[in-house]
This record gives C-alpha cells, sequence and structure tokens, in this order.
C-alpha cells in the first residue's frame, strides 16, 4: 500500500507532466524520476526522436505510466504548434507539471571574442525565449488543472556569473525575471512558476569536470529530485530559485 503524500506535496501519481529537453542528461533524468512517481509524461525534444521514443516507451514498460513522445522545434513557432497539437492528439486535456530543460549552451567556454553575436542570440533564444513560448503556448492546458507547477531549469551562472558564458549567463539571469514575472501573472490562474538552478553537472559515466576549490558537481539524478519537489509541491510558494550546489553554500 503506497503512502499517502505528505500535507505540504501532491500526489504526482496519475497526473501529467511535460518536460521539454527530455533526451538532455538532466531532462532524462527529470522523466525518470517523475515517471517513479507515477506520472504520465510528454517527452520533448528538438531532433533526437529515435532517442525520446526509446525513452518514452522503457519508461512506460518499466513504471506503467503513459508517455508521449514528441520532436518538434520549439525555436519556431510552428515547432510549438506542433508541440500543442501532439497532446491534443493525445488526449491530454491538462498539464499539472510543465517542465523546461531545453539549452542552446554547448557547455564550451566561449570568451567575447570568440562568441558571435548569432550565437549569444541562438543560445537567448534556446534558453530564455523557448520558456515563454512554452508557457505562453500551453497555459490553456495548465490552467485546466488543478494548481499546475511550472519550473524552469536555470543555472548557478545566471545567478553569480561565470568566465568563457556570456551566452549563457544573460540566459538565466533573464529567466529570474521571467519567472518572477510569470509567476505574478499567473497567480490568479493558481499556476506557480520556479526555477532549479544547479551548479556544475557531472553525469556518473562522464570523465571528472575540472572544478575550483570548494566548488562540487551535481549529478543529474540529484538535479532532478530538486526539479521533482517543486513539481510536487502544494504549498503554494511561486517566483523562487532553488540553487542546487553540491552541498556547499
Amino acid at each position: 500500500m503506497s503512502e499517502a503524500p505528505a500535507r505540504n506535496t501532491v500526489s504526482l501519481a496519475g497526473g501529467w507532466a511535460l518536460v521539454a529537453g527530455a533526451t538532455g542528461k538532466v531532462g532524462a533524468a527529470v522523466a525518470s524520476a517523475l515517471a517513479a512517481r507515477g506520472m504520465n509524461l510528454v517527452l520533448h525534444t528538438g531532433r533526437r526522436h529515435e532517442v525520446v521514443t526509446a525513452t518514452a516507451e522503457a519508461l512506460a514498460d518499466k513504471y506503467g505510466v503513459a508517455t508521449v513522445p514528441v520532436t518538434a522545434d520549439l525555436t519556431d513557432p510552428a515547432g510549438l504548434e506542433r508541440l500543442n497539437r501532439s497532446l491534443t492528439d493525445a488526449g491530454v486535456e491538462r498539464l499539472d507539471v510543465l517542465i523546461n530543460c531545453v539549452t542552446g549552451f554547448d557547455g564550451r567556454p566561449r570568451q567575447i571574442d570568440d562568441l558571435s553575436i548569432e550565437e549569444f542570440r541562438q543560445v537567448v533564444e534556446a534558453d530564455l525565449v523557448v520558456p515563454y513560448g512554452l508557457v505562453r503556448t500551453l497555459l490553456p492546458l495548465l490552467a485546466r488543472a488543478e494548481g499546475a507547477r511550472v519550473v524552469l531549469l536555470s543555472s548557478l551562472a545566471g545567478l553569480r556569473g561565470r568566465p568563457g558564458a556570456a551566452h549563457l549567463c544573460a540566459a538565466k539571469a533573464g529567466l529570474t525575471g521571467l519567472a518572477l514575472a510569470l509567476s505574478r501573472d499567473l497567480a490568479e490562474q493558481r499556476v506557480t512558476v520556479n526555477l532549479v538552478a544547479p551548479g556544475p553537472i557531472q553525469p556518473p559515466d562522464a570523465p571528472a569536470l575540472p572544478l575550483p576549490p570548494g566548488v562540487v558537481a551535481n549529478s543529474p539524478d540529484e538535479v532532478a529530485d530538486a526539479v521533482a519537489l517543486f513539481a510536487g509541491l502544494k504549498a503554494p510558494v511561486t517566483g523562487q530559485t532553488l540553487i542546487v550546489n553540491g552541498g556547499l553554500p
């Protein structure tokens, strides 16, 4: 017999969540964490159709949840409409949770003289404009849920800065402002909007990251647990940023 959810959380079992960027290292971990909690999933990818389809099938088999794989370019209004239409075609009538893990940042340090304006614009488009487009497009489905939760993946770089990453820092700093604005705009519809801002992310099977003293990397699963915390939070908390810092302040 499953335990009742804590008073400050809602049961995720049977609800619907959309994970944008579900084939990335964090997005895949988030999808797995939500499926393990019984959530039905719409799993989005920009290009990796075979990967997202295999992921959807694996999670459905393992956890017995419904899954809908979608491939769409969310930087294109037509891609957003394709995503929305895919939900309608799959019979998804509401979204309890919307999580954005899409990023255009490739992880490589780029000093300003090696970072073109177009490359800067592409990361801002993927990391800032796409989350806005997602919320705007899917708001009717979010509004039908009983207290929907939006969780946007930010970065410690947007709060503290990082050398060689002006595009990432600018986009993620803007994401903080976007979350604050949306949290106010959507409050009357009982839709919360929060951020998870991790520091360096180290997959268990990847080479160790070169980190400065006092900095500890997080695993994708640890970041996913923080996202799941906001996804299941019943308390009226909105416009907040949860920093995942490897256990060090």
